[in-house]
């Protein structure tokens, strides 16, 4: 890539006044290319201890720009896993951009410390609902102590890290080693170390138009390129000789390492520095970035940091009230939620800023375009639907008028038009008009081109609620509504792929979304002057919810008295037929299930979205069956939920081995909102309605982990049941759910507008 040369003068202006060396040499200025090649590289850990960024707010035209108020805008989103930097995304939240940055020690009488292995630790929000971290990370034999405190800057595309390093023993030697990934896979990256020569001191790599530069606020002492896991990667060289013995200043085109050592008395003592992390389209404007960040003043940009999200969180609900432990997770996952958005694209909010299992993932990218699935690794650093609708609407529950009316306009722009061509599966050929793809990047991009009709479903049940909240004009949902609810009405209600995103069928979960979307539809046609469409989105939900339980509901199950809703019904395709009692079935992951024999907890649904009682005698009978074949009550942490009888979907991190599904922490959340419909239906007592629903959020309060993410899975038994298992953490849809839970339980009724069934006729429920 090119590269601008600074001259003498420029440069001593951008690097301001020298600081005093210890009374170790400085090792020689690191010069040649580095020898290795390339190799296949994996992500870092997939569930995070630690993400953020700094809050942006909306200009008047619910876009982040020079005209917002928290301009000048910072575009960088931090993860953290064992206590130290992961996966930093720049210059949108699908991006990512390294794979981790630590510490290494040597010296004192002991061998390499590697800080993500050997340190005793501990990691705190710096105050509530900032999302901002503070790590302490400690040497078990006492020779030291690390404090770090990690933020981004909010004006600036940098990540700071302000450290306390404490030293209680002599011959102390402190290096960074610096992994990169830059453009979103560790291959094709190059990189340089410079102890001094242009564009500045630091650790640098870049891939193409995506550059980032790590420079500290105290001299490097010595620095190395390499290729990771070669004779030239810095970490074999100190692991063998606790020092650096090979100083590479490149390293082209590969699975490239960093390693820089830094400036530090070798006497015991305490010094305190600031490691920054700028990125920019190349080198240059990457290292002017961080040495920018490095001269406005870590402690002022972090008073700023702090200021925009506690106005952001003073503008909110203030729930919680039944625990502090509850409200805690309730600020928390308001401030992880709104930092999955991205800034070029509002209203894109991804699903996590994770690959799951990412340390057992590999990545085998080798160029960085085309941005095909085939190419890069598209992770859960995407944009679901479904995932986005159900953080919309807990972001409008917490009290955020503006960041829904953000994601309805991004769903808007994402929807698929006739000249997308058409969905065909069996006797269905329905132009792609109106409907949705699977996920996409934040700019709309498609990554899984498959077809789930709930999120399609989903995007008119959040432009209903705004519409609700008398946030915007019917006429302004009714292009998406229109176009939505007509493909439903062609396509429905059999759908390629569940909310699992693993069989086809028609669902009881699914078709809950399809019916109260549809009766809003209706609603939104009938203020917009469209009788016609009001009448055919009405008829279609009240004939399919009249249909549930003949398509769905068995008496022939293998489970408990053999009566429940099933998984799904009609696997085998649109036109097979829709008996739950016959024996087809369907193959997931190698083995035949019947379709009768798999009961998952999705037709709760039904209920929080009124087309059924809580008190049906099929619901209630499913419950039990929910009950005897999916949940586990953990001792002292409360009741949990897998998927459905035989999932598979996961892998135990410490081996990297596939192991059967887990508990769901947002089955919790639904089995709460569950009992709070029960309770009002049997008694009419909000307060009864709160008793029922606290077990389900006090479990998924204690499912989250130590800093407050909510992962996507945890542990079902064993030493670690209830603690969060190498999947994807902080999952989006498990903190919306928490958070419209919770507005539920203060509130003592659902948030969501229920339609209502009765005689035949659907309508919808108002509040």
């Amino acid at each position: 890539m090119p590269m601008r040369i600074l001259g003498k003068t420029a440069l001593a202006a951008i690097l301001g006044a020298s600081l005093p060396l210890s009374a170790a040499a400085r090792a020689a200025a690191p010069t040649g290319a580095a020898p290795g090649s390339s190799s296949s590289g994996s992500w870092s850990h997939g569930s995070k201890d630690l993400f953020g960024a700094a809050y942006e707010s909306y200009d008047d035209d619910l876009k982040v720009s020079a005209r917002s108020d928290t301009a000048p805008i910072s575009n960088v989103w931090f993860t953290g896993a064992s206590g130290i930097l992961t996966e930093v995304y720049w210059p949108t939240n699908d991006t990512p951009q390294t794979r981790d940055s630590q510490l290494l020690v040597t010296g004192g009488g002991r061998g390499l410390f590697e800080e993500r292995r050997d340190a005793r630790r501990s990691i705190s929000w710096i105050e509530e609902g900032v999302p901002a971290f503070r790590v302490i990370s400690e040497d078990p034999g006492g020779r030291f102590r690390i404090e770090k405190t990690i933020f981004a800057d909010p004006d600036r595309d940098v990540v700071l890290q302000r450290l306390k390093i404490t030293r209680n023993v002599p011959g102390l030697r402190f290096f960074v080693l610096h992994n990169p990934g830059a453009g979103n896979t560790p291959l094709g990256d190059s990189a340089m170390a410079s102890t001094g020569d242009a564009p500045g001191a630091g650790l640098f790599a870049w891939q193409g138009p995506f550059a980032q530069a790590l420079v500290a606020s105290v001299p490097w002492r010595d620095a190395t390129a390499g290729f990771s896991g070669t004779a030239s990667d810095g970490y074999r060289d100190l692991t063998k000789h606790r020092r650096l013995t090979a100083h590479y200043r490149d390293a082209r085109d590969g699975d490239v390492v960093l390693t820089g050592e830094l400036e530090l008395p070798l006497s015991p003592g305490a010094t305190e520095l600031t490691l920054a992390l700028g990125f920019g389209r190349d080198i240059d404007e990457a290292y002017r970035a961080a040495r920018a960040s490095l001269r406005a003043g870590p402690g002022a940009l972090l008073d700023r940091y702090r200021a925009q999200w506690r106005a952001y969180q003073a503008s909110l609900r203030p729930l919680g009230s039944a625990s502090p432990g509850l409200a805690r997770l309730y600020r928390s996952s308001v401030a992880v939620m709104k930092s999955l958005e991205d800034r070029a694209h509002p209203g894109a909010f991804i699903a996590s800023p994770s690959v799951p299992w990412g340390d057992v993932r590999l990545d085998r990218a080798s160029a960085i375009s085309p941005r095909t699935a085939d190419r890069i690794t598209g992770g859960y650093h995407l944009v679901w639907p479904r995932d986005l609708v159900q953080i919309a609407l807990a972001l409008l529950a917490a009290g955020d008028a503006r960041s829904p009316l953000a994601a309805t306009r991004f769903l808007s722009g994402i929807q698929l038009s006739a000249s997308d061509g058409a969905w065909d599966f069996g006797s269905l050929h329905v132009s792609k008009e109106g409907s949705f793809y699977q996920n996409t990047w934040s700019d709309g991009a498609p990554y899984w081109k498959g077809l789930e009709l709930d999120q399609v479903a989903q995007p008119i049940d959040l432009c209903y609620h705004v519409h609700q909240e008398q946030l915007v004009a019917a006429d302004a949902c009714w292009d998406l509504v229109r176009r939505a609810a007509d493909f439903l009405v062609a396509f429905g209600p059999w759908t390629p792929l569940d909310r699992w995103e693993e069989v086809s069928g028609v669902s009881p979960s699914t078709l809950a979304f399809l019916c109260a979307a549809l009766v809003h539809a209706a609603e939104i046609a009938g203020a917009t002057g469209h009788p016609d469409r009001q009448i055919r989105y009405r008829e279609t939900a009240e004939r399919w919810a009249r249909q549930v339980d003949g398509w769905t509901f068995t008496t022939r199950g293998s489970i408990g008295k053999g009566r429940y809703y099933e998984r799904v019904d009609g696997a085998g395709g649109p036109d097979a037929p829709r008996d739950p009692n016959d024996d087809r079935g369907y193959v997931l992951r190698g083995r035949f299930w019947l379709e009768r024999d798999v009961v998952d907890c999705g037709f709760l649904r039904l209920v929080a979205l009124g087309v059924r009682p809580a008190l049906a005698a099929d619901i209630v009978d499913s419950v039990a069956a929910c009950d005897a074949a999916l949940r586990v009550d953990i001792p002292g942490l409360g009741p949990g939920f897998r998927r459905y009888v035989g999932d598979a979907y996961g892998f135990d991190p410490r081996t990297g081995e596939r192991t059967r599904g887990m508990l769901w922490p947002i089955l919790s959340g639904e089995r709460a909102e569950y009992e709070l419909a029960r309770a009002l239906e049997a008694s009419g007592s909000s307060a009864a309605a709160r008793k029922r629903m606290r077990p389900y959020l006090d479990a998924m309060a204690r499912f989250a982990s130590a800093t407050q993410m909510l992962p996507e899975q945890v542990f079902d038994r064993g030493p670690r049941a209830g603690q969060p298992t190498g999947a994807a953490a902080p999952l989006g849809w498990a903190h919306a759910e928490f958070v419209t839970a919770l507005r539920e339980h203060e509130d003592g009724r659902l948030f969501r507008l229920p339609i209502r069934v009765t005689g035949g006729r659907t309508g919808a429920r108002r509040r």
